[in-house]
């Protein structure tokens, strides 16, 4: 095998990027394997695909330091869809064109990795046979899955890794900054807690460096921005491999592309059979661990132990040797048996709708609270207890702990014990009876939920917890709406700046993303209802101002006296979908 470093690639603008082509060195042309990064391709070591597989596996691999950044020439900025577009395609023509390649290039890589992927196969380079985008999103799916809110600790902690490169890059070119301003920039990645705290949001100082090429004021202030707007999955016209994990917080946008891959693609009909999903016990992170929160899925879901590698390379093999046995549409992980299982299709068939709903004598504050969670609708006149109320303070917010979270800063994802939060009075908790049997929740979760606010805008939350019998309550699935973005009570689409009559009752469609979980016999579903998840998203202040307003009330926020409606009027409800135990294959 050999390594040739800094293989200089020129982009139909001139603009040279750099990357590292690993081979064997027989002479031979094969097939090539392209990962482009933002992150310094000599760091690109991950559980997905490593350079090595596709050496031992009959490929070459070309990694690349994606433009403006590590050894990359050009501008970066955060926003540049059509740029990585344009310069996905054309490396993958230059790849094709080098003679240790046999003219077929395929895609992988993970996050940024995999949204390149998905730009440039839009492009439709004709030499790029199969791509495999893992834990992908786009603007429009972030807002679709996060209801309008900001991921306000993943960007900051992202931006201030991205800026800290930048520095560097600076500094290699003859001008350094401030040492001062690259202590705050890693003292704010490693812990961001106190800048979180700060009001408004986006008005952090770590941010202005002379030159930086990203507002981060105007990129907090304008929600959880994607790199890209949306994909054009109807000009994707080669199969794709998506990978994804349950705790990671591009989930439901993942399994959302690989859904609208199969529907709209570009290619027809055997074009669209062809593409293709994996999910596992996992969180976004380049090391798949088996070990999420506080819960071992065991080594089933180690990635090395399902050869996740090999995967990709079968995969790629299919549509550029021809070779080897069609892998089934989807393979996931159902979390509680700890087994993988495989479908035709997602939800797998068979998947039965469920409808539970929220009841309580007034008092579901707290899990000593009256809330049950109930698969018997109310029916009038006898049409459930008096509604629930509790006090929503931006200053107090509940905190993040668990679930679909980067681990960056001081959050830490997966099935995190709960019970200690759902002693404040803030949080609502619906609670079932103990299950007599396995219940095996697969598929998408919502929540219909009917609520009113004394604020004009504000944000519910909502959230599946598996109770388990030694009280802990783990973290299944979650989501968010905040009330000027909800959907308009027909469903026809997310209304933007929707502001709420103070006091009327409001519809709020709260998506809480794709799962697999087996909730044994013995334990309990459990539904939270609250207004905030904090730092993971940011905090409405309730003012109904734009976010980020320099205004004092803004800084400051105010409270929400916040009403949750459960009637045979207002159902509010969680929608899930169920497989009996053994239903599939």
């Amino acid at each position: 095998m050999r390594i040739d470093r800094d293989v200089e690639v020129a982009m139909r603008d001139g603009t040279v990027l750099r990357c590292d082509v690993w081979r064997a060195d027989d002479g031979r042309p094969r097939p090539a394997v392209l990962i482009r990064t933002p992150y310094d391709r000599a760091g690109t070591n991950n559980d997905f695909l490593r350079p090595m597989d596709c050496v031992a596996r009959d490929y070459a691999c070309v990694v690349q330091d994606t433009r403006g950044r590590a050894g990359s020439g050009g501008e970066w900025t955060v926003l540049m869809p059509d740029q990585e577009g344009r310069d996905t395609h054309d490396s993958v023509e230059w790849i094709a064109g080098q003679p240790w390649c046999d003219g077929n290039v395929v895609m992988a890589g993970a996050s940024y990795l995999g949204i390149v992927q998905l730009l440039g196969a839009a492009e439709r380079p004709p030499h790029l046979r199969a791509i495999a985008p893992a834990m992908t999103g786009s603007a429009e799916l972030d807002r679709e899955y996060g209801g309008g809110a900001t991921r306000l600790n993943e960007v900051v902690t992202w931006l201030a890794f991205m800026a800290l490169d930048w520095l560097e890059r600076e500094r290699a070119a003859g001008r350094p900054a401030d040492p001062a301003a690259r202590h705050a920039l890693w003292r704010l990645a490693a812990d961001p807690t106190a800048a979180l705290h700060a009001t408004p949001p986006g008005k952090l100082p770590q941010f202005d460096i002379p030159g930086f090429p990203v507002d981060a004021g105007a990129m907090l202030a304008a929600g959880t921005p994607g790199i890209a707007e949306s994909f054009r999955y109807a000009e994707i016209a080669v199969p794709a491999l998506s990978v994804t994990g349950w705790f990671d917080n591009f989930c439901g946008q993942t399994i959302e592309s690989f859904r609208r891959l199969r529907e709209s693609g570009g290619g027809g009909a055997p074009a669209r059979s062809a593409h293709r999903l994996i999910v596992g016990p996992w969180a976004h992170d380049g090391r798949l661990a088996y070990c999420q929160g506080e819960v071992s899925f065991t080594a089933e879901a180690d990635p090395s132990v399902i050869g996740l590698a090999a995967q990709h390379i079968a995969f790629f093999d299919e549509h550029v040797r021809g070779a080897g046995t069609p892998t089934p549409a989807v393979r996931y992980f159902l979390m509680g048996a700890d087994e993988w299982r495989t479908a035709d299709a997602w939800p797998p068939p068979g998947t039965v709708r469920r409808t539970w709903y929220l009841d309580s004598g007034g008092h579901a504050n707290t899990a000593d609270g009256d809330g049950v969670l109930t698969p018997a609708p109310p029916v009038p006149p006898d049409d459930g207890g008096p509604d629930d109320h509790y006090d929503y303070d931006p200053a107090d917010p509940v905190p993040t702990r668990g679930g679909r979270v980067v681990n960056l800063g001081r959050l830490v994802p997966g099935p995190l014990d709960r019970s200690h939060l759902e002693r404040r009075a803030d949080i609502l908790c619906y609670t079932s009876p103990p299950l007599d049997a396995d219940l095996d929740v697969v598929g998408p979760v919502q929540m219909w939920l009917y609520a009113a606010s004394s604020a004009t805008d504000t944000d519910f939350a909502a959230r599946l917890v598996d109770v388990c019998p030694d009280g802990r309550a783990l973290p299944v699935a979650e989501g968010i709406q905040r009330a000027r973005h909800r959907a308009h009570p027909d469903g026809g689409g997310e209304g933007t700046g929707l502001p709420l009559v103070p006091g009327e009752t409001a519809e709020f469609l709260i998506r809480l993303g794709h799962t697999a979980w087996r909730f044994p016999r013995g334990h309990r579903l459990r539904v939270e209802v609250t207004s905030s998840d904090f730092p993971a998203y940011d905090r409405n202040m309730n003012t109904g101002d734009p976010v980020g307003a320099d205004g004092a009330a803004d800084a400051r926020g105010i409270v929400a006296h916040q009403t949750v409606r459960h009637t045979a009027e207002w159902p509010s409800r969680l929608e899930f979908g169920a497989l009996e135990s053994g239903d599939a294959s």
